[in-house]
């Protein structure tokens, strides 16, 4: 069995008396002699309980190991499953009840309990808790005051202020500059562990009137706590003595102080000839928090000293900004199906939705100091889904089928105009713009027709045509802003696939797909961006095709053509080998002068299985797989000939390739009927490689050193490659002591080394110079972990 191991810190009289416990169990179990007919024939009558309790220990700690599982500490836990179940059902008795109580992963942060009670065909009620950690980082530092699941962060006085302005970044010294901090600041960073918690409350009834109708209900309360790493920009400003530096950049503990209940309620019907399911499904998120608060230090002041040294009573600017909106989801939904005959058969569904957001909104600083025209957004966003579905057995080698689906994101939150405060600038009502919201809507709709046809026997041939139909738009902007670049595509799908039994022991597939995506597209979508009350076709403020190059279009709404080829094999050699090989390969080319011009992607996958005896087997895998994306887009119009602003078409231009490549071989084995039949032991070993590399090339530079452009280091040229590899080994015994007892050891060992160019900018000393630096670290590790337990059946 393979276990998940707990890392909770354990008192060594509880260890104790845990080990000694299972230890006692295993040798205390009296053999049964009871034969093993009537054991199977008392198994269907009677219900099989477990209880297992363990210990495991895990090396090293480590958030990134440990990430879902619990296991990112370093020390000893105790582990436990259950499983018990009974009632008066299980002996026969008419009307009889069922009851069950379970727990699973109980030591770890992945646990859960459950419980149920029902009267079989009657009705049935179940609770259950479970609860999972997610383990983010546990390498990020900060000087910034405050527990993690907070919203208020604060600077110690005598942190001193960092000078941000680009003339001081390197300047030695006392200066306070994010790359050369003094020692106070520097002892002033402490490590943070954060994570998240989720901690989910069900229960579940259900009631059954007869043989055509019940009813059924669902509730979670879903409680998460903790935090997430965010990003925080501060603000342009003066005070007494300082000049705020704007956009300065705090990573923060953004908290998660969130609670959603969710409900489900349904009326089933059962005919003879069609089924029909009426139901409504809620949804309630509140957020616990409306904003985030935090300080900054960073200054703007020409002088290379700080306006407030380190070790002093300092004061810092005040920054915030809100968290995620509490708000609400209701719909009704119906769904059924309906047979006319054994050859023909309907099915389909409905669905609307009403999703509202009325949190007021924050501090009027966000307005320039003016009132917005409404104290909140008052959101809504109204969705309906239909879908159809015809099924028709036409003859018996020819199935056809007709499907339609329908989905509209109708977003009908009123459209005003606001004054914006731009972080640049210091807050006030004479540095603030004007703009206004653009509530998008979008409407999808597909159609798809099949054919399925047996050629002969072991032969099938699979034809499908699909039509996709995307609609963009915004309803009643303020000022007929415009609100796409991009209001409609048509996308044409054709699929084939074929199976062939070639032999009794060969068995072959192919597919072909092919898709032809043609996108309505205006270059002179003048965008929603900036100051709505200055925005002009041309000039430097410029906001046409959304400030980029024309000719730009981002992928996502470009036309497009898409071949997609795969095909496998598997041969079924002897009774013992089992050989398996298939491949994949996608090519994609978009319409677009610039942007993403086109894309590949290769994978190929080859796996063995080989059974030595009927109860021991050793199977192999290898996979490889390559994507490329290139891209071009208009160079800084620093060079000459590309004009001042984003209205033309560049002269020059800069490609960028991005390459993607995993490897990952295995092998996994499985021996039983050891020690006389006793033992079984199973063994799984991994190593995968996965590598990405950025590739920059600028015609126009001569060398990528060159001088033509201001800061020019590393204008172009190769990335260093973003590299994970793991090797995973995991082992596992399982000692059956008697029918009743089992002894389970486990061991896993797993290395990963990474390495990712992204973190070099949160290091110390390499920042930028309006970044706070956090210390992340690619995550690497290497880490062994054991368990035991032990396993009562009865």
């Amino acid at each position: 069995m393979i276990m998940k191991m707990h890392t909770k810190k354990m008192k060594i009289d509880v260890l104790t008396l845990a080990v000694q416990g299972a230890l006692l169990a295993m040798f205390a179990m009296p053999v049964h002699a009871a034969d093993d007919v009537n054991d199977e024939v008392a198994a269907l009558k009677r219900p099989t309980n477990s209880v297992e309790i363990g210990v495991g220990n895990v090396s090293h700690q480590s958030a990134k190991f440990g990430e879902y599982s619990g296991l990112n500490a370093a020390n000893v836990g105790v582990i436990g499953n259950f499983d018990l179940r009974g009632g008066s059902a299980y002996n026969g008795v008419a009307d009889g009840m069922r009851w069950n109580i379970n727990g699973r992963d109980l030591g770890t942060t992945s646990r859960s309990l459950g419980g149920s009670l029902s009267n079989q065909g009657k009705w049935d009620l179940s609770i259950g808790y479970d609860e999972l950690r997610h383990n983010i980082t546990d390498t990020y530092q900060t000087p910034q005051q405050g527990a993690m699941g907070g919203n208020v962060f604060t600077l110690p006085a005598t942190f001193g202020t960092v000078n941000g302005n680009p003339a001081n970044m390197n300047v030695p010294g006392v200066t306070g500059s994010s790359r050369v901090l003094t020692p106070i600041q520097q002892a002033a960073f402490h490590t943070e562990k954060v994570g998240t918690t989720r901690k989910n409350t069900s229960f579940a009834a259900a009631y059954i009137f007869n043989e055509q109708l019940s009813v059924n209900f669902d509730y979670n309360h879903l409680n998460q706590t903790g935090a997430k790493l965010i990003a925080g920009a501060s603000q342009s400003g003066l005070t007494p003595g300082s000049t705020w530096r704007a956009e300065a950049v705090s990573v923060l503990m953004n908290p998660t102080n969130y609670k959603t209940d969710n409900f489900n309620l349904a009326l089933n019907w059962l005919g003879d000839s069609g089924h029909l399911t009426g139901a409504y499904y809620g949804s309630i998120f509140r957020d616990g928090y409306n904003s985030l608060s935090w300080q900054n230090s960073f200054t703007n002041n020409a002088a290379s000293l700080s306006t407030c040294a380190s070790g002093g009573a300092c004061t810092y600017q005040a920054n915030s900004m809100s968290t995620a909106p509490s708000n609400e989801f209701h719909q009704i939904n119906l769904t059924g199906g309906y047979a006319f005959s054994s050859a023909t058969k309907l099915a389909g569904g409905f669905s609307y939705g009403r999703n509202t957001q009325n949190d007021s909104y924050a501090s009027a600083l966000m307005f320039g100091g003016a009132l917005p025209p409404q104290a909140s957004l008052n959101g809504l966003v109204v969705t309906t889904h239909a879908n159809l579905k015809l099924t028709n057995q036409t003859t018996k080698d020819l199935t056809l089928s007709a499907a339609l689906k329908y989905n509209d994101r109708d977003n009908r939150t009123a459209s005003n105009t606001y004054l914006y405060q731009s972080l640049n600038l210091a807050p006030n009502a004479l540095t603030s713009y004007t703009g206004v919201n653009a509530p998008y809507s979008n409407r999808k709709t597909q159609l798809e027709l099949a054919a399925d046809y047996r050629i002969a026997k072991g032969q099938n041939l699979r034809v499908a045509y699909e039509r996709e139909d995307i609609k963009r738009g915004c309803n009643n902007v303020v000022g007929g802003a415009q609100c796409v670049a991009s209001p409609s595509s048509i996308e044409d799908k054709l699929a084939l696939a074929y199976r062939m039994q070639a032999t009794a022991s060969v068995k072959l597939n192919a597919a072909y797909n092919y898709a032809s995506r043609k996108a309505t597209f205006d270059h002179n979508f003048l965008s929603n961006v900036g100051n709505r009350a200055s925005i002009l076709a041309g000039g430097a403020n410029s906001v046409l095709n959304g400030g980029d190059f024309v000719g730009f279009v981002a992928y996502p709404y470009a036309s497009r053509t898409q071949d997609m080829l795969k095909a496998g094999v598997n041969w079924q050699a002897s009774e013992k080998l089992d050989l398996g090989l298939n491949g994949r390969y996608t090519s994609d080319k978009y319409d677009a002068v610039l942007g993403v011009q086109d894309g590949q992607n290769t994978s190929i996958n080859l796996d063995a299985t080989y059974s030595y005896s009927e109860e021991s087997s050793v199977a192999a895998y290898a996979s490889w797989q390559n994507g490329r994306r290139n891209m071009r887009s208009g160079a800084n119009a620093t060079f000459a000939g590309n004009g001042g602003t984003a209205n033309v078409v560049p002269v020059n231009t800069y490609t960028n390739q991005l390459t993607d490549t995993s490897n990952a071989i295995g092998l996994n084995t499985k021996h039983t009927g050891l020690m006389g039949g006793k033992f079984e032991l199973l063994g799984d070993l991994s190593y995968s490689l996965d590598k990405s590399r950025y590739s920059t090339q600028v015609p126009a530079l001569l060398t990528c050193a060159s001088t033509s452009l201001a800061n020019s280091t590393l204008v172009c040229g190769d990335t260093p490659d973003i590299k994970t590899n793991v090797i995973t080994l995991k082992l596992t015994g399982n000692y059956q002591v008697n029918k009743a007892g089992k002894v389970t050891l486990g061991y896993l060992f797993q290395q990963m080394k990474s390495s990712d160019f992204f973190y070099n900018g949160e290091a110390f000393g390499f920042t930028s110079g309006r970044m706070m630096p956090t210390g992340m670290m690619s995550p690497n590790y290497a880490i062994h972990a054991v368990a035991a337990s032990y396993t009562l059946t009865f």
